[in-house]
């Protein structure tokens, strides 16, 4: 399986969105169902950097980052492509672009995605709670530096 990581470009915002929806859906089961609707992804990501994930040149994923704060805002992968180093590659494609120390919040609830940023050598320095729950920050210091385009 080959991975490929490109640039967002409009192409790309539908399939997002699916994706979006598709994963907060089945794996966000604490939230409103109500709140959960397609155009939350234009919401929101607006403004952010997007890197897109593709498998076969079917889009799979995508990270995006508010870039004037090296936050990661979403990471989010199909439920049928998850487990197969798709996030993780989008997560090296990230800190390879890096500028400066990154930064993620993730939901306490979200047991899974915990696991995968430890794995990740992600580092938790504080808890808070969000409109969508309690959660923790996380920290992950850039070895050598690069920039967003």
């Amino acid at each position: 399986m080959e991975i490929e990581i490109t640039g967002f470009n409009e192409n790309h915002r539908e399939r997002l969105a699916q994706i979006y929806l598709e994963v907060r859906q089945t794996n966000f089961s604490w939230l409103d169902p109500e709140s959960l609707i397609p155009s939350s992804f234009d919401q929101d990501t607006e403004g952010e950097f997007i890197l897109v994930a593709k498998v076969d040149y079917k889009i799979v994923g995508f990270v995006s980052v508010w870039s004037k704060d090296n936050f990661i805002h979403h990471l989010y992968i199909s439920n049928h492509f998850q487990n197969k180093g798709i996030g993780s590659r989008l997560l090296n494609s990230v800190i390879n672009r890096a500028n400066s120390d990154l930064t993620l919040k993730c939901l306490i609830k979200n047991r899974s995605a915990l696991n995968f940023y430890l794995k990740q050598g992600w580092k938790p320095v504080s808890e808070g709670l969000s409109n969508e729950g309690e959660y923790i920050l996380f920290k992950y210091l850039i070895p050598n530096s690069g920039e967003y385009p």
